[in-house]
């Protein structure tokens, strides 16, 4: 079970060349939004990060385990009252010896994030 458990809701997941792209619709009215802000709601960063490793996890079958994010950007605030539904954009790769992923969460033409992960 996942730590956001009621967070976000899986809408569909596509298969691509390389990876995979997953819609999400996120739930404006989860607890978490309850203290960051009060009337005014930001999706955490860190929730953010948890989300992708739920979801990099899934996509492997929880055959592998995320050893360490090499890089995370957060790239505009997410007010889940204005943007609830996210495409996250996974690419999975090898690349001088790593099994490594990224996934960018995007809406529209707005990319929010981009993270890049090594599986162990």
């Amino acid at each position: 079970m996942s730590a956001l458990e009621g967070f976000y809701t899986q809408i569909s997941d596509i298969k691509t060349d390389f990876g995979s792209v997953v819609s999400i619709k996120l739930n404006a009215h989860h607890e978490v939004y309850q203290g960051h802000f009060p009337g005014k709601p930001v999706a955490p960063g860190a929730t953010l990060t948890q989300m992708v490793l739920d979801e990099a996890l899934r996509l492997t079958d929880n055959l592998k385990a995320v050893k360490e994010f090499r890089q995370i950007k957060f790239l505009a605030v997410i007010d889940p009252l204005h943007v609830n539904e996210l495409e996250l954009q996974f690419e999975f790769k090898e690349r001088n010896g790593l099994d490594m992923f990224t996934c960018v969460g995007r809406s529209g033409e707005t990319n929010y994030f981009k993270l890049n992960g090594i599986f162990a």
